[in-house]
C-alpha cells in the first residue's frame, strides 16, 4: 500500500524513523512532487497525481476535501482514496502515532472499499481512562463475594509469596511493612 502525504502533514518525527518497515511505502507530497505543494493548487489535482503515480491514497488532516464535489468526482472516477481524521488533531506525535497505530486497518479498509474516505477517530484520555486500583479492588471483592480486606490480604500473600520464591523480599521493603 501506497500513502501520499499531503502538504499539509507534519514531517516524519526522528524517533519514528526508527519504525523503519511500518512506515514503508508512506511518501511526503514534498518528495514526491515538490511543485503540487503551492497553495493553488487543488486537491483533486493532487488525486489525479497520486492515481496517475500508483498511490492507494492520499493522508490529509484537511477534512474538508470530503466535502468538495470536484474532490469527490475525481475521487470516484480514480479509484484512490483519502484519509483523514474525524476531528482536527493539531500534534505531530499524536497524528503520526495514529496514522501508525492505524495502518494494519486501513490498509485492510482501503483494499476493500476502493475510492473512499476513510476517517480515523480521534483517541481522547479524559477521567473516563483512569481506574483507581483500591476501588478496583472494591469492586472485584464485591464480584467474589468477599470482604474489601480479604481480597487484599489475598492479593498481598500471592505477591509476597512470589517475591519469596524469586528469593526478592528485601528488594521491596514497602509491601513487607503493611
Amino acid at each position: 500500500m501506497r500513502l501520499l502525504l499531503d502538504e499539509n502533514f507534519p514531517n516524519l518525527p526522528g524517533f519514528l524513523q526508527a519504525l523503519g518497515s511500518a512506515t514503508t511505502g508512506i511518501e511526503s507530497l514534498y518528495d514526491f512532487a515538490p511543485d503540487l505543494t503551492d497553495t493553488g493548487t487543488p486537491d483533486w489535482y493532487l488525486y489525479l497525481r497520486a492515481a496517475e503515480a500508483g498511490f492507494d491514497a492520499l493522508v490529509t488532516r484537511d477534512k474538508s476535501q470530503a466535502e468538495q464535489p470536484e474532490e469527490m468526482w475525481v475521487l470516484s472516477q480514480t479509484g484512490i482514496s483519502v484519509v483523514t481524521w474525524r476531528r482536527p488533531v493539531n500534534d505531530p506525535i499524536l497524528l503520526w502515532g495514529q496514522l501508525v497505530a492505524y495502518l494494519p486497518e486501513v490498509h485492510r479498509l482501503l483494499q476493500a472499499y476502493k475510492s473512499s474516505i476513510l476517517f480515523l477517530p480521534v483517541p481522547r484520555l479524559n477521567r473516563d481512562n483512569l481506574k483507581d486500583p483500591a476501588s478496583t479492588l472494591g469492586i472485584r471483592a464485591k464480584q467474589q463475594g468477599v470482604s474489601n480486606q480479604q481480597i487484599r490480604d489475598q492479593a498481598r500473600k500471592t505477591v509476597i509469596a512470589e517475591l519469596r520464591r524469586r528469593r526478592e523480599q528485601q528488594r521491596f521493603p514497602k509491601l513487607q511493612a503493611e
